[in-house]
Formats: C-alpha cells, structure tokens, sequence
C-alpha cells in the first residue's frame, strides 16, 4: 500500500532544507536521512540554485514545484534504499518531472520537483492529484505493494459518502465548541435523509435547523447544490462530495418531476415581468446582433464626422480658396514628366 502527499511550495529553498534536515516538523530526530536520487544535485545549495534557475525558464508560472511524501504502512514489505529510489524515479517519470530529488527518511521518502522541463515546457498539472494516485496503483503492481483502495477521486462509488477532512480551524473549532459548522451541516443532511424525502421536504426540515438549501445552476447548465449558515454558503467542495446533488440523489434525495436540477431552479431574471415577445437571449444570436449593432454606430460616427468636417470646411476655408468655386479645372493632359 502506497500513500502519496502532494503540496506545491513557493519556493525551493525551505522545503529542500526541510526535507534533508535531522528533525521533523514537530521537532523530532529523523532515525536516518539520505538522497537516494537525484538529477539536480545531492548538496542542498547545489539542488537550490539548480531549481531557482530552472524557474527562470518560465518566469510566468509561479507553482511550478511539487513536494511529495510516498510512504508505505510499517506492516508492508520492508524496501531497500534502491527499493525506495527505483519508486520514487517511477512517480517522478510517471508524471513526467525530470528535475528533481528523493530523499528517504525512516519509512517513506520525500520529493521535491519542477514541472518545467529544461527546454523550457511545463508538465501539466490538470487532474494532477487523480493522476498520481492512478500511478501508485501501478507502482504497488509493479514493486509487489499491498493494493490500497482508491479515494473518491478515482473511484466514484466512494464519492457517495466522501466527507472532506477537517480543517486546522475546524479542529480547534471541534475542541472548543464540540462541532464545527461543516460538521453541523452534514449531520442534520444525514439525519434528514435517513428517511425517504423529497427537496422541498428537505428544504424545510434544514430551515427549522436554521440552514438555508439553494439549488442553483451552472453556466454549463448543470444543477449544484449549496448550503447557507450563518451568513456563509458550504458546497461539495468544503462538504465533500458526498454531498454534491448527483450523491444527493443516490443517497435518496428526490426531485418533483422532470427529475432533474432544472426543475427545482427559480425563475430566471429574463423572465421576470417580461412580455410574451421577450426571451431568454442565446450564446450566439446575442453576438451576432451585437456585432451588427457595433457596425451600426461605426457608419453613424463615420458619417458625423464627414459632415462636420463638411461644416467646418465651409465655416472656415483655407486662404486663397474661393468657397464658391468649384475647385481646380482639371488638367486636359497628363503633366510632362519627362
């Protein structure tokens, strides 16, 4: 079984410092430290300077590190130091860093790394956490691990009771009052869906606890779910993603028909006290006409300015012009130029 921790420091300098020193973050002595593997060098300053350089190559983008801790549970196979480099240089290639070094400590080690390449390209970093935790699943295959169930980031039977964990000022939230605000939330959308009921049912039952439940909609047009208290509003991102309205609906949660988002969503500001003829303006309609309208007042101002210069002309003539004459006689024959 593999564990991967991923976070994406500013800069390169504590980090590196931190994860070769002799103590932890808590002040605790580190039975053993070693750089197992490395392409930008084994001496601190030398891994420093290497990675600020490196930056230089993509000035613009300001997250280019990654720091990862991969560890194993003391009751998995014991691993060699060539063990533990052969995985870390797999995760490394599998995300496709090639500047970076492995430090190991007692029982897991620790990766700092660059997304930019030394050509100057930058790995991507969309759907990065997913795609590490793909990649020790292969790893555990390929160096005989004890298989680790996925989270709910690959897995999406898991998304239905996922809970978000808890935040440092949640934790000191809990030690004070018992419950943090989060988790006061889920619990009356548990308790409320232990029985079968619908969303305006449920809507009610969490009124009475004093939350408010808005079923808005997306841009894309997909419907979402959120939870006001106390003058802030909670979603699946701070809840977890047991509680978006897809897991909603699998956890019992029913919608009057049509059976969908949509249904349950207010009127629209458009269709407010508005006249048969008014609709809903679409994407590209409402561009095309404002293009023509942008037209529209381009030839107008083309033409007030024709006409004021016409004005202005006949208002003012330049010395020696006759404002009634008709100009200058055309020439009878092209000029010699011979």
């Amino acid at each position: 079984m593999a564990i991967a921790k991923i976070s994406r420091p500013r800069g390169p300098g504590p980090t590196v410092r931190y994860i070769v020193g002799p103590v932890d973050h808590a002040g605790r002595e580190r039975g053993q430290v070693a750089v197992i593997g490395s392409t930008i060098g084994k001496r601190p300053d030398t891994a420093i300077k290497f990675l600020g350089e490196v930056a230089k190559l993509r000035p613009r983008l300001r997250r280019h590190l990654y720091h990862v801790s991969i560890s194993v549970p003391p009751n998995d196979r014991e691993l060699s130091r060539s063990g533990w480099a052969a995985i870390g240089r797999a995760w490394c290639e599998g995300m496709g860093i090639e500047n970076y070094m492995i430090v190991l400590h007692d029982a897991h080690i620790h990766i700092i790394g660059s997304r930019i390449r030394l050509d100057g390209t930058a790995v991507s970093d969309t759907f990065d956490y997913r795609r590490s935790e793909l990649l020790l699943r292969t790893i555990e295959t390929q160096f005989g691990l004890a298989p680790t169930r996925s989270s709910h980031l690959v897995d999406r039977a898991r998304g239905v009771p996922h809970q978000r964990a808890r935040t440092l000022k949640e934790v000191h939230a809990v030690r004070r009052d018992g419950r943090s605000h989060k988790d006061f939330i889920r619990q009356s959308i548990d308790d409320a869906l232990a029985e079968e009921i619908d969303a305006a049912q449920l809507r009610t039952v969490l009124a009475e606890a004093g939350i408010e439940m808005m079923l808005e909609q997306a841009a894309d047009g997909a419907g979402y779910v959120l939870f006001g208290f106390q003058g802030r509003s909670y979603g699946a991102r701070s809840l977890g993603q047991g509680y978006s309205l897809t897991n909603l609906l699998v956890r019992g949660l029913q919608l009057s028909a049509p059976q969908n988002a949509r249904a349950q969503l207010p009127t629209p500001p458009w269709a407010l006290d508005e006249g048969v003829s008014r609709k809903k303006p679409q994407g590209a309609g409402h561009h095309e006409d404002a293009l023509r309208r942008l037209r529209g007042f381009g030839r107008e101002a083309h033409q007030v300015i024709d006409r004021y210069r016409a004005r202005d002309g006949a208002q003012h003539p330049s010395p020696g012009s006759d404002p009634s004459g008709a100009g200058p006689e055309p020439e009878e024959k092209p000029p010699d130029v011979s």
